[in-house]
C-alpha cells in the first residue's frame, strides 16, 4: 500500500460530464445540469464515493462563450480531499476505519471561450479552433475536507473536425496552475482528451473519449480513463446525455458513470 501522504488525482469525469460534442444551434443561452458518481481507492487501498452535481448557466454571443458552474458535492472518504485538478489524500489521524461523509457546496467554475477559426467547407483540412480560460472560486469548505482553499487557473484549446459524413472528431489541450494549500507540495498539470462522435440517426449520437493528464504529485501514476456515452436530442431545446467510465491506472476512479440534460433557448 503507497504511503497515505501522496497526492493522487481525481477522475477527469468530473470535468467531463458534457460531452465535447459540438453544437449545431444558435441557442444563446444554456441551462444543463447532471448526475455523477465515481468510486475508486486511487491506488490507496481504501475506496472513495465521490458524487457530483454541477448546474452550468451559459451564453453565448456569436464566437463568445462564457459559463459558471455551481457543484453540489457529496464524499465517502477515509483519508480524501479534492481538490481542482485531483484529490489530496490526508495523513490519517486515527487507526479507525470508519469513514465519514461530508457534503455542500463544491469549487465554483468560471470558463470562457472564442472561436478563433470556424470550421468551413472551403478551408477542408483546417478544424474548429477555440481556446478557453477555466477559473477554479475557492468556495468548497477546506475545512470539511471538499476543497483546498485555492484559485486554480487552466488555458487550453479544443479542436473539433467532421471527418465523414457522421462522424467528427476532437482533442483537447490543457494545461493547469494548480493552488498548492500550505503544507501541501502539488504540481501544475497538463491534460489531453481526444475522442470522436458518430450520429446514429438524426436525434441520437454516441461518442467515445480518452482522458489522460500528469499527475499533481511525483511518484503519483498519471490518470488516464475511458469515457463512452450517448447524446439524444429529445427536442430543439432539450438534450439528454449519458455516460460511464473506466479508469486504466491508479490515477484515476476505478469505475463511475454520468447522466443529465441541457436546456438550450
Amino acid at each position: 500500500m503507497r504511503s497515505v501522504g501522496m497526492i493522487v488525482v481525481l477522475s477527469l469525469a468530473l470535468h467531463a460530464a458534457v460531452p465535447a460534442i459540438a453544437d449545431e444551434d444558435e441557442a444563446r443561452w444554456r441551462i444543463s445540469t447532471s448526475y455523477n458518481y465515481l468510486t475508486g481507492d486511487y491506488g490507496t487501498g481504501d475506496d472513495t464515493e465521490i458524487m457530483y452535481v454541477p448546474v452550468t448557466l451559459g451564453a453565448k454571443l456569436d464566437r463568445f462563450k462564457l459559463g459558471v458552474t455551481v457543484p453540489y458535492l457529496r464524499q465517502t472518504s477515509q483519508n480524501v480531499v479534492l481538490t481542482g485538478g485531483g484529490v489530496a489524500v490526508k495523513k490519517k489521524q486515527t487507526t479507525t476505519s470508519v469513514k465519514t461523509t461530508e457534503d455542500g457546496l463544491g469549487d465554483v467554475l468560471l470558463r470562457t471561450s472564442y472561436v478563433v477559426l470556424e470550421e468551413h467547407e472551403e478551408r477542408p483540412l483546417l478544424p474548429e479552433v477555440e481556446p478557453y480560460l477555466k477559473i477554479k472560486f475557492p468556495t468548497a469548505d477546506e475545512d470539511r475536507g471538499l476543497g483546498t482553499g485555492e484559485f486554480d487557473e487552466t488555458l487550453g484549446v479544443d479542436l473539433s473536425k467532421e471527418i465523414f459524413e457522421r462522424t467528427s472528431a476532437y482533442l483537447t489541450l490543457a494545461y493547469t496552475f494548480v493552488g498548492s494549500p500550505r503544507g501541501a507540495d502539488l504540481r501544475d498539470t497538463f491534460s489531453g482528451s481526444i475522442g470522436a462522435a458518430y450520429a446514429l440517426a438524426r436525434p441520437l449520437s454516441v461518442f467515445a473519449f480518452l482522458d489522460g493528464a500528469t499527475a499533481i504529485a511525483r511518484g503519483q501514476d498519471d490518470p488516464l480513463e475511458l469515457r463512452v456515452g450517448a447524446e439524444y436530442r429529445l427536442a430543439r431545446f432539450l438534450k439528454l446525455t449519458g455516460s460511464g467510465m473506466a479508469g486504466l491506472t491508479d490515477g484515476s476512479a476505478d469505475w463511475g458513470f454520468s447522466a443529465g440534460f441541457a436546456l438550450r433557448f
